[in-house]
């Protein structure tokens, strides 16, 4: 019994957490558009649904809170009050403190949270806003109706219509009542044909195997109009049954299950690589004998079988990058407002998905972008009409798919950066010298941003001035494996892109040798492999070049990077093989010693090892049953990129 409530609880956690994630920016949606019927419908249902699971289980508190949040969307949706800012203030507050509150619950700490002053708070808000409608009416300022009002109203004229002689001016017999009667009785069928109609054009939409589990909603929730006293509306009862059809189709499993048949699938991945090796070894040595033809075909049907699989399992762990843009309004509605500014957000791509890991460790950069665009980028509103700009800053969120890679762009229409205050202002900090920032290209000095301990704020505020936020933001996207590159221009504004691989579990990588070892690069950033003579070579103030159509590349020697110190090993051949590296609009070259081949690897991450400094993403186990270490090209380009600067 116990472990049977303790998985009826987990799932109130997941679902009551999924609710408050997909509401939250509804809220910000609704403050935006005003008192819009369907938002508000969506809010009260979620937050009625929130309170009457938690009072089945017995979480008082979140029922205190849920049900003062849900007293105000009732009148809200009843249109007894008006939406207002200060309402909004402390509705948000309640869903904080019901995500405080679920995760007491998830982490069994025991802690109790006095909702009392919060509870209050919701309750005073209510009285206020009411007492505000109240005023503005005795004052003659037209508020809206009350719909419900409307359709009495509307009700009362149309029996008018149909009876002239007035209740009081003609006693009530047989006649009447049964006059009255077929009247209600003609109102209602017509009431309900339309809602047939509605919600026959909503299952023209849906497939056919989720139409009896709608229709049996719909049916439910007929047989109890009448006790819901007519507030049970359509759309309501449409979304109610779509609901019950997404449940029924979609089966929730703990991400630890999902993971290990991802490790399973990695491992599958390993033999079917060493199975390939060994098979081509028999086809070569044995190619006129039929077991080896045999054995070549069930290998072959494996390796399919194993790409499959495979695929089905990363789908399994991607998710939609949804999850993470869903408290971006929020968080813009709150940081505009401390620093006095009027920022709309506006979102693309929601739908996109990526690897449930990217979707972990994204959320942390973009908010630091995001809190930079807003207290430094986008201007105030005088500054703003002053340059021929709308009083309200915007920021655009884009995200979509190209390749094998997820690119997210945040793009500002703020002040831009200024360049010359960025370099004086790394000068002050001693993070450059007045020689480098002379030597320093445009793409350069953007890139200063980036330097730990860097900030243009003369003092450290909440929001930024501790010179640590860009800098989470290129380590953090550079343990993604992914890039991130920034374009700003004066007065029109900024963009961030930045770009992660589609997935991390199971990559395409080049296999490469040097210094007689085995290395995988990722094959997402490599443009091209080129096989070059060494006069073909330049080396321009200490550092080679080569020429690449028409486009000087800094070249490297990845056993110097390595920190192997130069490779003689080829030193007497003519030619070498090159690796072209492209992070965005930056390129660069290293040379290794031979191409093995191209090979799907599943990353291992290596504990009690400093990957960064050593440039080393994690380890592989090849087809012929040796450990590769896989390269970091990201935190490898950052370094190489500092190297060329000096």
């Amino acid at each position: 019994m116990n472990d049977e409530m303790e998985e009826i609880i987990q799932e109130f956690i997941t679902e009551a957490e999924e609710s408050l994630d997909r509401i939250e920016p509804r809220f910000v949606e609704l403050e935006q558009k005003g008192q819009d019927t369907n938002l508000i419908n969506d809010i009260f249902r979620s937050m009625h649904t929130i309170k009457g699971a938690a009072g089945f289980l017995g979480f008082q508190l979140i029922v205190d809170v849920a049900h003062a949040a849900e007293n105000i969307m009732k009148k809200l949706r009843d249109n007894e009050i008006s939406l207002s800012k200060s309402l909004m203030d402390v509705i948000l507050e309640s869903i904080d403190m019901l995500r405080l509150l679920l995760i007491h619950i998830k982490e069994k700490d025991g802690v109790e949270e006095n909702v009392a002053p919060l509870v209050q708070e919701l309750g005073k808000a209510l009285k206020a806003a009411m007492s505000n409608l109240n005023n503005k009416e005795q004052a003659g300022i037209s508020v809206k109706p009350d719909i419900r009002a409307e359709q009495s109203s509307k009700a009362s004229k149309e029996s008018e219509s149909i009876s002239p002689e007035s209740a009081s001016e003609k006693p009530l017999n047989k006649v009447n009542v049964a006059e009255s009667a077929k009247v209600t009785e003609n109102a209602q069928e017509t009431s309900k044909s339309s809602q047939i109609t509605q919600i026959a054009e909503e299952l023209s939409q849906i497939p056919e195997i989720a139409k009896t589990t709608i229709n049996d909603s719909i049916k439910n929730s007929e047989s109890t109009q009448a006790a819901t006293d007519g507030e049970q509306k359509p759309n309501e009862m449409i979304q109610a049954a779509k609901d019950n059809v997404q449940k029924a189709q979609n089966l929730r499993v703990d991400v630890n299950r999902i993971d290990k048949v991802m490790d399973l699938a990695g491992e599958v991945v390993l033999v079917r690589n060493r199975l390939l090796n060994i098979s081509n070894y028999f086809d070569m040595k044995y190619t006129d004998d039929q077991m080896t033809e045999i054995l070549m075909e069930a290998v072959s049907f494996l390796d399919r079988i194993t790409s499959d699989m495979q695929i089905a399992v990363m789908k399994m762990r991607m998710q939609p990058i949804q999850k993470v843009l869903s408290k971006f309004p929020r968080l813009v509605r709150d940081i505009s407002a401390s620093v006095n500014k009027d920022v709309e957000l506006q979102i693309f791509g929601e739908g996109t998905e990526v690897d449930k890991t990217v979707i972990e460790h994204i959320g942390d950069p973009m908010t630091h972008i995001l809190r930079n665009s807003i207290d430094h980028a986008i201007e105030p509103a005088e500054e703003r009409i002053a340059k021929g700009k709308p009083s309200k800053g915007k920021i655009v969120i884009n995200t979509y798919q190209r390749g094998t890679q997820i690119v997210v762009e945040i793009t500002d229409d703020g002040k831009g950066m200024d360049l010359n205050k960025l370099k004086k202002k790394a000068i002050e900090k001693g993070l450059l010298t007045e020689e480098e920032a002379q030597k320093m290209s445009d793409k350069d000095a953007i890139d200063i941003i980036f330097m730990p301990g860097f900030s243009t704020k003369e003092v450290a505020t909440e929001l930024s001035g501790r010179g640590v936020g860009m800098d989470v933001v290129k380590t953090n996207i550079s343990l993604l494996n992914g890039y991130v590159e920034v374009s700003t221009e004066k007065d029109v504004g900024t963009t961030f892109k930045i770009s992660i691989p589609l997935t991390l579990a199971i990559i395409q990588a080049l296999m490469v040798e040097v210094n007689g070892v085995k290395y995988a690069i990722p094959l997402s950033p490599i443009e091209e492999t080129l096989k070059v003579s060494k006069k073909d070579i330049n080396n321009i103030t200490g550092q080679n070049v080569i020429v690449i159509r028409d486009n000087i590349c800094p070249l490297f020697d990845l056993s110097s990077i390595l920190g192997f110190g130069s490779n003689g090993n080829n030193d007497d051949l003519d030619f070498k093989y090159l690796i072209v590296i492209s992070m965005g609009d930056r390129r660069f070259c290293i040379a290794v010693d031979k191409l093995v081949g191209q090979e799907e690897v599943v990353i291992k991450t290596l504990n009690g090892m400093d990957t960064t400094s050593s440039f080393v993403l994690g380890a592989t186990i090849t087809g012929d049953g040796k450990v590769v270490f896989i390269l970091d090209v990201t935190g490898m380009s950052r370094n190489l990129m500092e190297l060329t600067r000096a």
